[in-house]
């Protein structure tokens, strides 16, 4: 696959590696100069050096002029969250690091998984207290695309909100608080990370921190675990739709968004038998649609819906 390159990769080893698995075609400084080469030679996937003075200015002009996966990365090892998050709502696919500790095989499979969207898709301890069991809880999965969908989803629904939130996006672990306060600023209602013991609340979007399987226990309790399970993912989405088909006696309403593969498929068909109403995001405004699709296919979809039309779908149903 062609590759650009907007900014400096000091590692001989990594650009080594780069040009023994793909084709680099240009290493510029700028956006300026990288639509220049475009025109040239186009490329696949486009790896860009976060600048912060200029980043956002950046990431609109790339996304409206390149046609392929934007894969963000930094040299500085300062901590850049806040940007990358403002990045990935703007439109970047991925991010990554480069350091002493990278390994020249963890960016190509950076790479790698980014040029796989390129394929055409083929024909988808007990508690005293517990939680209000009348309370709705609104299950929603993610992976590919998901941090922008969500962002547009969360800050369409209203601050009083008759239900708890709760998101399993499949990301880096040390992410995981940086999207809570990203997707907080934007949104009405407020948004944490869902830790362990605490009880659901409504009118709070709770995301599962990486790294563990999230559950919910009969109590409407959050707890997490290194469950085996299929899927390559922690958290897995599956494995927390299961586990409210399993111990929750509310009602439930499931959602699964933009993401490659089927995680959360099996999940929602779950749902869906329990007689809860689920909810996948349609093809035309998916970034990816592997997991929506999926579940299509599983027939585990009450309704299939374009991202702009599911907050008013939830405010109707809750």
């Amino acid at each position: 696959m062609k590759l650009g390159i907007i900014g400096a990769v000091e590692s001989t080893a990594l650009l080594k590696a780069l040009q023994t698995k793909h084709q680099l075609c240009w290493v510029v400084a700028d956006p300026a100069q990288a639509l220049l080469q475009q025109k040239k030679m186009p490329v696949d996937l486009l790896l860009v050096e976060i600048q912060p003075l200029f980043l956002t200015e950046s990431i609109v002009l790339l996304r409206q002029s390149f046609h392929c996966p934007l894969v963000l990365f930094s040299t500085d090892g300062t901590d850049h969250t806040q940007l990358v998050f403002k990045a990935f709502g703007l439109g970047a696919n991925d991010y990554i690091a480069l350091n002493e500790q990278t390994t020249a095989e963890l960016l190509l499979r950076k790479i790698q998984q980014q040029l796989l969207l390129l394929k055409p898709a083929t024909t988808p301890k007990i508690r005293q207290v517990a939680a209000d069991k009348q309370l709705t809880v609104v299950a929603i999965g993610a992976s590919t695309g998901g941090p922008a969908s969500l962002n547009e989803l969360i800050k369409a629904l209203p601050a009083d909100f008759p239900a708890a939130i709760v998101i399993v996006q499949h990301l880096d672990g040390k992410f995981s608080s940086g999207m809570a306060s990203w997707l907080g600023q934007e949104a009405s209602m407020k948004v944490q990370l869902a830790t362990a013991g605490e009880l659901l609340k409504s009118g709070t979007v709770y995301l599962a921190a990486a790294d563990q399987h999230l559950h919910l226990s009969a109590q409407g309790e959050f707890y997490y675990s290194d469950t085996p399970s299929p899927s390559l993912f922690k958290p897995s989405i599956d494995v927390f739709f299961e586990s409210l088909v399993c111990n929750w006696s509310g009602t439930a309403i499931g959602i699964l968004l933009t993401g490659m593969g089927f995680d959360g498929a099996t999940g929602l068909k779950k749902m869906k038998d329990k007689g809860w109403f689920t909810i996948a995001q349609d093809q035309a405004s998916s970034a990816v649609y592997g997991m929506p699709k999926a579940a299509v296919h599983l027939n585990a979809v009450t309704e299939v819906l374009p991202l702009d039309r599911i907050a008013e779908r939830l405010i109707k149903l809750c």
